[in-house]
């Protein structure tokens, strides 16, 4: 999946955003490489249902592939919590979703932080695939870029204008990417949320077995629901089985956040 590649980036076309009001809140975390813009359909799915999204940019995203060079991981995971902890200041309730890492890093997130009341983990890495991935740690001192293939693994084409991605990317960027996967995965068995696990069987960026091997490792999770989509690629949240996914995940935000009507809590 190749989505535009404009570098740099219109800041307007992939600013930070937030829609919707109300007692829960979601937090809506986008991919390597990627923008906030890639989770706005499910966010705006939200909000008509009530809903409080806000979807940041993460460090070194949405600007330039040199802003992406210098970070690390842990930015990523610090922009996460912050964004979390704002959110839970002023709302009752807050769920976690992100796509791909962004799925990986609402897990990591759900594994350090009780507070999150659930969460919805779409086309998520556990692990990279290729043999890129093998060398990453030598790599990074002697080849600066990367620049992916232009495949499109989406069923809608079309749907590539709905997302913007840096076109080049730094492999010490990547190599912080497998660094944050490997804590990710020694983290699953510390969440405690209900984890819905959602994953494009077209996906030729991400295997889909991460799925398995996720929902594998969720021992403690409260419940997991894990579904993969044939038709699908790895941007599920704005390809053909968009709809779909959009209310699975309000079903499943709003099955695990029920709010207690106040005259209902005051009887009580």
């Amino acid at each position: 999946m190749t989505a535009r590649t404009l570098e740099p980036f219109d800041a307007a076309a992939v600013a930070p955003w937030s829609v919707g009001d109300g007692p829960r809140a979601a937090l809506m975390l986008h991919g390597f490489a990627g923008t906030p813009p890639e989770l706005r359909r499910l966010g705006e799915h939200l909000a008509a249902h009530g809903w409080r999204c806000v979807a940041p940019a993460l460090h070194g995203h949405a600007r330039t592939p040199e802003a992406l060079e210098s970070s690390t991981w842990e930015q990523w995971a610090a922009d996460a919590q912050r964004a979390l902890d704002e959110l839970a200041a002023a709302h009752e309730t807050v769920v976690v979703a992100g796509q791909s890492m962004g799925g990986a890093l609402a897990l990591h997130v759900a594994a350090t932080d009780l507070r999150v009341g659930a969460v919805a983990s779409l086309a998520t890495p556990l692990w990279l695939s290729g043999l890129l991935q093998h060398f990453l740690p030598v790599m990074r001192h002697v080849v600066r870029w990367h620049r992916p293939g232009t495949d499109v693994d989406l069923w809608d084409p079309t749907a590539v204008e709905e997302l913007h991605s840096y076109g080049l990317r730094s492999v010490h960027a990547i190599n912080e990417l497998k660094r944050l996967l490997a804590v990710v995965r020694d983290e699953l068995p510390q969440v405690r949320a209900p984890v819905m696990a959602l994953h494009g069987g077209r996906d030729r960026m991400i295997d889909p077995a991460c799925t398995a091997e996720l929902t594998r490792r969720l021992v403690c999770s409260r419940e997991v629901d894990a579904r993969v989509y044939p038709r699908s690629g790895h941007a599920i949240s704005v390809d053909v089985d968009r709809d779909d996914i959009n209310a699975r995940v309000l079903g499943w935000f709003e099955r695990h956040t029920a709010v207690v009507p106040a005259e209902v809590s005051a009887a009580g």
